[in-house]
C-alpha cells in the first residue's frame, strides 16, 4: 500500500464516523458541523486521489472553524445544550485523535518530498486536519460537562496555523 493509499483509506474512514455522528446529532447545528467535516474528509480522498494519477489539484479555502464557532455560538445565543452519552464522548476523542495522526502524517509527508506542488499540498492538508482536532477538541470539551452552558467554555485554538 502506497501512501496515498493509505492516506485515502483514513480519509474514507474519517468521513464515515463523521456521517454517522450527523445520523444521531446533539442538535441540527451539531449535524451541520459534522457534515461538515464529512465532506472535508471526502473532499481530501478526491485530492490525494488526483495527486497519486498526477492531475490537477486546486486548494479551496475552507471556512470551516469559523463556521463551527459560528454554529456554536447561535446554539449557545439559542439556549442549547451539549450533552452526550459516555460513549459518545469516546468517539468524539478517537475521532480527535485520528485527526491529530493524520495532521502529523501530513506534515511527515510534506517534509520528505521533493515534489514542491505535493509539499504545499500536504501542508494545506495537515492544516485542515489541523482545524478539524481543534472543532473535535471543543466540542468535546463543552459535551463533557453537560452542567455547563458554551459561554463557560472558550473556542479556544482557533486560529489557523
Amino acid at each position: 500500500m502506497n501512501i496515498f493509499e493509505f492516506a485515502r483509506d483514513k480519509e474514507k474512514q474519517a468521513e464515515v464516523i463523521y456521517r454517522k455522528l450527523s445520523g444521531s446529532p446533539l442538535s441540527e447545528g451539531m449535524r451541520a458541523i459534522y457534515l461538515r467535516l464529512a465532506d472535508a474528509e471526502s473532499r481530501h480522498y478526491e485530492i490525494l486521489r488526483k495527486m497519486e494519477a498526477a492531475q490537477k489539484v486546486e486548494l479551496l479555502n475552507t471556512d470551516i472553524l469559523q463556521f463551527a464557532q459560528k454554529t456554536i455560538h447561535q446554539m449557545k445565543s439559542g439556549g442549547g445544550k451539549f450533552e452526550a452519552a459516555t460513549e459518545e464522548i469516546e468517539v468524539y476523542k478517537l475521532a480527535q485523535a485520528q485527526e491529530v495522526e493524520a495532521e502529523k502524517f501530513y506534515q511527515e509527508h510534506a517534509e520528505k518530498t521533493t515534489d514542491e506542488n505535493h509539499r504545499k499540498i500536504f501542508l494545506a492538508l495537515a492544516t485542515e486536519e489541523h482545524q478539524h482536532a481543534t472543532i473535535l477538541e471543543n466540542i468535546t470539551e463543552f459535551i463533557s460537562y453537560p452542567a455547563k452552558h458554551p459561554e463557560d467554555a472558550e473556542f479556544h485554538a482557533l486560529e489557523e496555523k
